[in-house]
């Protein structure tokens, strides 16, 4: 398909970011992504409430997150007497 304002070559994801007289900037629709909210088959979370709470998405996790006012938060805390963690590494 010919961009009917530069005659460019258009591909998927193209459309509509031709700017006629620039050309094609690579950076926008070459490199746009669909990031998947769902989580497929959920994600059970058993110390946020009294009882364990399923998540089938991304933002319903946030939101209840943030309802809560909790953060998610990881924390390295080597074994005593050493640095090294067998759950998390240290990243300086």
């Amino acid at each position: 398909m010919i961009c009917d304002r530069c005659g460019e070559p258009l591909s998927v994801g193209r459309w509509p970011f031709c700017r006629p007289g620039r050309g094609h900037d690579p950076f926008i629709a070459d490199h746009l992504a669909v990031i998947q909210d769902s989580i497929p088959g959920g994600m059970t979370i058993e110390n946020m409430a009294s009882h364990p709470i399923t998540f089938y998405s991304k933002s319903d996790y946030r939101r209840e997150m943030k309802a809560r006012g909790l953060i998610n938060k990881v924390e390295h805390i080597g074994v005593p007497g050493s640095d090294k963690s067998p759950q998390t590494q240290r990243f300086i």
